[in-house]
């Protein structure tokens, strides 16, 4: 609130809790120039209205996946549905919600990650507070499968309307970095949009990534958390990096798509190198 931003992300509400209402299919929290809506169904918000405007241009997502690149060709066969027999499906996912409820003026999700055709990869519990000036407290514990392959990512993705496309944040900026590739950056505040974000590399594939992030300011949305996140901007979702072969494939849809990440596994070497070490692997099962 002390930037004028009526809707901010935090790991802790330090503030009264608002009054939450409902139906059979919807839970809304209403304040003096906010309302959000929040889908039982998909388990997520569906809308997040600040002074009359849609912040949203989709739901929020929990997901694993990420475009692959070069150095991922032998691993992505564990990850991604190149065919029958192997692989995660980690690029095809979707959420199950198993229950959603308010208790004690939270909003309660219990749910799971899975890969189509897959047993979830990642079952987790939910919890989101929503404070009476409109910030939101976003936790979420999550226990992945023992027998499953190490993740990509794992995170939320959100989806806001192209014109939200010029943002602030202080982590490793201002070019893009992972856990092992992280030495070219400076940790610091940084200013940057979802065009200049975008890396040209020969085959459209991951990038733009920031390690060390601790706050991220994008239109009406901040993002903050005492611990450090991963932070991804692109004009580009990760569908459409993913299916493009080439550059001329690589078409905006006109959204601005935004990546809050617990972790982002590091790129490796692995397209004539070895493995990725296990250091930069997110392979926690808690």
């Amino acid at each position: 609130t002390q930037h004028d931003l009526p809707c901010t992300i935090r790991e802790e509400v330090r503030e009264p809790q608002l009054e939450l209402t409902q139906d059979d299919h919807y839970i809304y929290a209403r304040g003096e120039n906010f309302v959000y809506t929040f889908s039982k169904h998909y388990g997520a918000f569906t809308s997040m209205q600040v002074n009359g405007r849609e912040q949203l241009a989709g739901c929020p997502v929990l997901s694993a996946w990420r475009a692959p690149t070069d150095n991922d060709r032998n691993i992505r066969f564990r990850w991604m549905q190149l065919d029958e027999w192997q692989g995660e499906n980690l690029d095809k996912t979707f959420v199950k919600i198993y229950d959603c409820w308010v208790e004690d003026h939270a909003i309660l999700v219990s749910g799971s990650l899975a890969g189509i055709s897959r047993a979830p990869v990642v079952r987790f519990a939910q919890r989101i507070e929503i404070g009476r000036e409109g910030q939101i407290s976003l936790s979420l514990r999550g226990t992945v499968r023992a027998d499953a392959i190490w993740l990509p990512r794992l995170g939320f993705e959100w989806t806001l309307p192209g014109a939200v496309s010029d943002f602030t944040y202080y982590g490793n900026g201002p070019v893009e970095s992972y856990r092992d590739l992280c030495h070219a950056g400076s940790i610091g505040l940084h200013e940057s949009s979802a065009g200049r974000e975008y890396v040209p590399y020969v085959r459209p594939q991951e990038h733009g990534n920031h390690t060390d992030s601790r706050w991220l300011r994008i239109g009406k949305l901040e993002f903050a958390a005492e611990d450090q996140f991963e932070i991804n901007v692109s004009q580009y979702g990760t569908d459409t990096l993913t299916a493009a072969n080439h550059t001329d494939e690589l078409v905006a849809d006109g959204n601005t798509h935004v990546r809050i990440d617990y972790k982002v596994s590091g790129l490796g070497s692995n397209s004539c190198g070895p493995s990725l070490e296990k250091q930069y692997r997110l392979d926690e099962k808690e």
